[in-house]
């Protein structure tokens, strides 16, 4: 059996949004079906039967079908069915993909925010709109999870309570990419409410155990499963997967850095939210009970930013590094700081201050990551504070109890902080 001829039939089916649609459309979703036509996706398996292959490798592959397909349709129907569970929840999938979960929650009054690559956005919106029409409870966005800017453009004035939702996206991040995702969502979670929600984890520890009750525990067909995902990974060998602390073997080690980018941590039970039926082992009871079985060892994760007694976000951690994010819009001067600002670092916010000219008239400060800030800091929010006409117009967010005990003893509070 050639393995490189059963990788070029069957197609990479876990990196890539097309494969997602082809094969929960595969396994029974009417909606992904609906929307698999009206991408102009052929469904999973066609490229088979077109190419002249032996009988017997034809079947071997079908015999895959439920490996390949309960992953993805597990993972995306789980995750509909707790969404489902908090009615009064904005979803924000990041990213979307080429997933049909928007139509299946316009179609219920949910407001859905479908956030990926614009290659894939420049496709889903069309596409969903062939199936339901014009709908403004779905809306797409191309981001990049990495840029705080590009997420917050994504949402409005009206955004409220969201549940973001993220399937098999940080396996693609270094480290520091990684560190840049935790902190975009932790602010935009402190600004709009909500929670993020992860599987990712759950089916890097467990993804096997899975398949391989899908399989019956079959050594030859596990095998041959086994080697056509180790082509894919050839396949993509410039690419490294699963290169950062959120896939440590030690739940530890992960856990700590989830404390340390500011997250409570809840697990929920992933067979809980698993559907009545799983149309890829529709015909096969047996190893659907041995699948559900296993979901029981996994979870998902759900990330919230703790509360204290005031209303206010919890301490920030001392240790991130600093960083300044500024932009300049419509006289509106908007800046994020992280870590200490001190006689060191503040220089760099009254350069990004300068460097955007004339014209500020209004200024918006985001504290919520600043751990720490002296006198130099001071300083230079007291020259943006004062170089506004309308004194009103400066705003600082996020202070946490450290920050706002700083301000009080020193008497800042009484020009930087609004009643």
């Amino acid at each position: 059996m050639n393995n490189q001829e059963l990788w070029e039939i069957v197609n990479p089916v876990f990196n890539t949004a097309k494969s997602c649609v082809q094969l929960d459309a595969a396994a029974g979703d009417e909606d992904s079906k609906q929307l698999l036509e009206a991408l102009g996706f052929e469904p999973f398996g066609s490229q088979i039967s077109k190419k002249p292959v032996p009988p017997e490798i034809h079947e071997q592959v079908m015999r895959l079908f439920p490996a390949y397909t309960i992953i993805l349709e597990t993972r995306f129907q789980a995750m509909n069915r707790l969404i489902e569970s908090r009615k009064d929840r904005q979803i924000a999938d990041l990213p979307c993909g080429y997933t049909a979960r928007g139509i299946r929650m316009s179609r219920q009054g949910r407001v859905y925010y479908g956030l990926d690559l614009p290659a894939v956005i420049d496709t889903i919106g069309p596409a969903s709109a062939k199936i339901i029409g014009e709908n403004s409870n779905i809306r797409y966005f191309a981001v990049d999870a990495t840029n705080y800017d590009s997420l917050k453009k994504a949402f409005s004035d009206e955004t409220r309570n969201l549940m973001f939702t993220t399937e098999g996206l940080l396996m693609y991040f270094s480290q520091s990419e990684l560190e840049e995702v935790f902190s975009n969502i932790h602010r935009l979670l402190q600004q709009y409410g909500g929670s993020w929600v992860l599987t990712d984890r759950a089916y890097f520890l467990h993804d096997k155990d899975v398949v391989a009750a899908s399989l019956h525990h079959d050594p030859r067909l596990i095998g041959l499963y086994s080697a056509i995902t180790n082509q894919a990974a050839a396949s993509a060998a410039d690419v490294k997967f699963n290169d950062n602390v959120f896939f440590d073997p030690d739940d530890e080690k992960v856990k700590a850095f989830i404390r340390k980018t500011g997250f409570d941590l809840t697990e929920i039970c992933m067979a809980d939210y698993l559907p009545d039926q799983l149309g890829s082992l529709s015909d096969d009871p047996e190893a659907e009970d041995a699948v559900r079985n296993e979901f029981k060892n996994m979870m998902f994760w759900e990330l919230t930013v703790p509360k204290v007694a005031n209303g206010e976000s919890a301490p920030v951690s001392p240790n991130l590094p600093f960083a300044v994010k500024s932009e300049m819009e419509n006289g509106v001067f908007s800046v994020s700081i992280q870590g200490r600002m001190d006689t060191i670092t503040a220089p760099e916010l009254l350069k990004q201050f300068q460097d955007a000219g004339e014209g500020i008239r209004s200024i918006h400060v985001d504290v919520s990551r600043m751990a720490y800030v002296s006198s130099a800091g001071l300083r230079v929010l007291l020259i943006m504070y004062k170089s506004l006409a309308d004194k009103d117009k400066f705003e600082m967010t996020g202070v946490s109890e450290d920050v706002r005990e700083i301000l009080e003893t020193t008497g800042f509070d009484q020009f930087l902080l609004k009643e």
